[in-house]
């Protein structure tokens, strides 16, 4: 092979070098630092000299060098500094830093307004002690008066907050986005929950005090402050909050049936800065440049220009440059009729960003921004040419090869992360995508035109208003069609390695396909024989779950929530989660955020029931989401009445899901598949006219052969030593820790009683409850029973033949 052939399928092949070096930098964080830099150094000599001697070695050489790299960064990007605020968690400090962001809003139920900063953190102090330096990015969570928001305080304004500093904390499941990742690869590492004190500026600077740079951020913030007070004083403010969206990305104050609609319909990405926002905008003022025949310099530098200026309005955040970088880029190439440069500078950006920031390759941002921009420029063209030859017209062909282009590149991701496919996207990327392009459009006009003629502006953002309620309606429209939303499997790495390689197979080039072709049929016998390997592995270690039951253990924050699975995949809920304060609006719903991707994910389409031991939000707070979403087949509560439940699941009091609750008694004994599920203890409350609490616990016992499991809910010591007192069967094989680990729960004798193997606690991370307790964790360890902890090992399943007990963890 001569050096300068296949340019852009060896970039394509550093890149995948790059990604498999993160990913086992990764895997095996304790790789010795030392020892990868002389390796690393030995791969550079030999590509060094791979070059001088024109050596067909160059390819490998410079593939391993850039493996080892990609080790390399990753392991320096987990790495933080000895004196980061993240290495203070779960101390009181007073921490002064400066602010980087401006200020960001929600409404609370009761008035309040809830305020998040984003500070740099410069100093802390602990008590009376002395300040010392301190580094890193923080979020810091205060309520404010709506009558002290004229006075927060600017970017650059230097802040004291003082209050507990926590881990960010993911809900680790499978398939469930890392947040932690996330906000780490935005260089926020703590967060914390100012007190009574809430936040104090200690250093208010003017415009004329601050760095350029800062007067600019300053003001950027302001136009689009401006952007969303002038749509608010023409719209509805649901609708100012939807169109902001779509110009400037985020999710505040959004109507929670339009983002279902766009969600369903597949295009909910409009409402989030992203390449497609990039490209529409270059779009616009290519097709400017072409209307006044300008030269092509001159076209390509106002393309350039208003991509800097809509990323700098869109507050420069990392997706938007993100954004910017790989749309902006490719757009440019295709305008200048260089695709093949398009697909170059992609690989190039991706190169690039991955060496700068290796943590982004855990990204959804990223991953779904690369791969649907590669399907932008690999899959659309052979696509399109495909049905043009079919005689579908040129828009229409090109809108269709788009979509599935868009679908087909991100299709693991989606499967993974999501577990839907949108089959009405083709639909409203054809009708409502043109409509929100308008509306886009429109919107960035009509803030300028609301700076120089207010009434024009105001005229222009009530068009924008009704366009929107026109593709609004559609998306509803084509939500509701039959089949608009289907489910797809979750891909193993395996089958999404074999998949990209299948989509990749059918877009090369006809020489390089024939070569591909030519291979695969002269090693036909060495794949046949791997075939078979792999599929008679995939057949036993399935075969080999067959007669299993599993129980696990759903990282659900500060909550319970458990799903049994028999041996014919019937699936059973004992407690659904829940935050307190759940159903306020704009609040982290638990039952649709966590327990029903969890479902998805594991591919439950009906549960079979849900067995609740009380009306608790953080246990029966979730149910509502799962009755919405699925088939539910009945719902056991305990004697709390109906009221209490339909208040913490968020239905009305004469909702119709309600029927399904029944109330679970003392004694009542339920089979299915070969498993026993026990009502052990249901106290009667109502019937004494007692309060609701943790005292109307219910237990519940499940048994599969030798293994058993018990649910026990927020149970008290008291009710602990009734049922001691009747003399019931409690001995289980797995013990769920009563209320979460309090020392309000699990006395002693009880634990005695139970004599379990395993104890799971459900229990969430940093809680201000400070559960589990020591002196429960101490009781546990001295009755030899090995503890699992929802906080620390994520999702844990138990899976059991009926003899012996396997237990997984998510977080190894």
């Amino acid at each position: 092979m001569n050096q300068g052939q296949h340019q852009e399928e060896f970039l394509i092949a550093l890149l995948v070098a790059l990604s498999l070096g993160i990913v086992a930098g990764w895997a095996f964080p304790a790789l010795p630092f030392l020892t990868l830099l002389v390796v690393m150094s030995g791969f550079f000599v030999w590509a060094v000299f791979s070059i001088y001697r024109s050596s067909k070695q160059i390819w490998p050489a410079f593939l391993m060098l850039i493996f080892v790299l990609g080790v390399l960064r990753i392991q320096a990007g987990i790495m933080l500094p000895e004196n980061d605020i993240s290495h203070f968690a779960g101390k009181q400090l007073h921490i002064t830093g400066v602010l980087k962001e401006a200020p960001q809003l929600r409404e609370r139920s009761d008035g309040s307004i809830s305020v998040r900063y984003c500070l740099k953190a410069e100093k802390i102090r602990q008590g009376k002690e002395s300040a010392e330096p301190v580094s890193g990015g923080l979020y810091i969570y205060a309520r404010s008066d709506k009558e002290k928001l004229e006075s927060l305080p600017k970017i650059g304004d230097t802040l004291i907050a003082s209050g507990t500093v926590r881990l960010p904390h993911a809900i680790h499941n499978p398939g469930q986005i890392d947040t932690e990742l996330l906000l780490r690869s935005q260089g926020i590492t703590a967060t914390l929950l100012a007190g009574k004190g809430g936040i104090t500026v200690t250093q208010s600077l003017e415009d004329s005090e601050t760095s350029v740079w800062v007067r600019v951020l300053r003001n950027l913030a302001e136009v689009r402050e401006h952007y969303l007070s002038s749509m608010r004083a023409v719209m509805p403010k649901e609708d100012a909050a939807a169109i902001f969206a779509m110009l400037f990305g985020g999710y505040q104050g959004l109507k929670t049936e339009l983002l279902d609609a766009f969600t369903t319909t597949g295009i909910v990405h409009i409402l989030s800065v992203s390449g497609s926002h990039i490209s529409l905008l270059a779009a616009v003022m290519a097709w400017l440049g072409s209307f006044f025949r300008l030269p092509k310099v001159v076209r390509v530098v106002m393309v350039i220009s208003a991509i800097a200026v809509y990323s700098l309005l869109a507050g420069l955040v990392p997706p938007v440059l993100r954004s910017a970088l790989m749309g902006g880029l490719t757009f440019l190439a295709l305008a200048l009729d260089r695709e093949k440069d398009a697909r170059r500078l992609l690989i190039l950006t991706g190169l690039l960003m991955l060496t700068v920031s290796p943590i982004l390759l855990y990204h959804i941002s990223f991953q779904l921004s690369f791969a649907a921009t590669a399907g932008l420029l690999y899959v659309a063209p052979p696509v399109r040419d495909w049905l043009q030859s079919r005689r579908v017209p040129s828009f229409m062909a090109a809108g269709l090869a788009i979509t599935f282009a868009a679908h087909a590149s991100t299709l693991p991701i989606l499967a993974w992360y999501f577990n839907q496919l949108s089959l009405s996207a083709f639909l409203a990327n054809l009708v409502i995508v043109p409509i929100v392009e308008v509306i886009i459009i429109i919107g960035i006009m009509a803030g300028l035109l609301a700076f120089a003629v207010p009434l024009m502006g105001r005229i222009a953002y009530a068009g924008d208003s009704i366009l929107l309620g026109l593709g609004y309606e559609l998306a509803r429209w084509m939500a509701a069609m039959p089949g608009s939303m289907i489910w797809i499997p979750s891909l193993k790495w395996p089958l999404a390695v074999f998949y990209y390689l299948a989509l990749a197979l059918l877009v090369l080039k006809t020489s390089w396909r024939q070569q591909v072709m030519a291979w695969l049929k002269e090693k036909r016998q060495y794949i046949v024989v791997m075939s078979v390997v792999f599929i008679a592995f995939s057949v036993g270690n399935k075969l080999s779950q067959n007669g299993k039951v599993t129980l696990s253990a759903i990282d659900c924050q500060q909550g319970d929530a458990l799903l049994l699975r028999t041996v014919h995949g019937k699936a059973i809920l004992f407690d659904c989660g829940g935050e307190r304060n759940g159903n306020e609006p704009g609040a982290f719903n638990t039952g649709e955020r966590i327990i029903v991707p969890y479902l998805r994910h594991y591919g439950v389409h009906e549960v079979e029931a849900i067995f609740l031991t009380h009306a608790h939000a953080d246990h029966a707070g979730g149910a509502g989401a799962v009755l919405r979403n699925m088939p539910v087949g009945i719902v056991y509560t305990a004697d709390e009445g109906r009221d209490a439940y339909a208040q913490s699941m968020g239905l009305g009091s004469n909702d119709r899901l309600l029927a399904k609750l029944h109330l679970a008694r003392e004694g009542d004994v339920f089979d299915l598949d070969g498993v026993r599920i026990e009502v052990i203890y249901a106290p009667e409350i109502t019937a004494k006219g007692q309060g609701t609490g943790n005292e109307a616990s219910n237990v519940y016992r499940i048994s599969y052969g030798q293994a058993s499991f018990l649910i026990t809910g927020d149970l008290t010591k008291e009710n602990e030593q009734v049922i001691l007192e009747q003399g019931k069967n409690i001995h289980s094989t797995v013990l769920k820790v009563g209320h979460h680990g309090s020392d309000t729960s699990s006395s002693e004798v009880f634990l005695q009683a139970v004599a379990p193997s395993y104890a799971v606690i459900s229990v969430g991370a940093g809680n201000s409850f400070g559960h589990p307790k020591q002196e429960v964790l101490n009781r546990l360890q001295k009755l030899n029973i090995k503890v699992f902890r929802t906080d620390r090992d994520g999702e844990i399943k138990f899976c059991t033949d009926g003899k012996k007990m396997r237990v997984d963890k998510y977080i190894e």
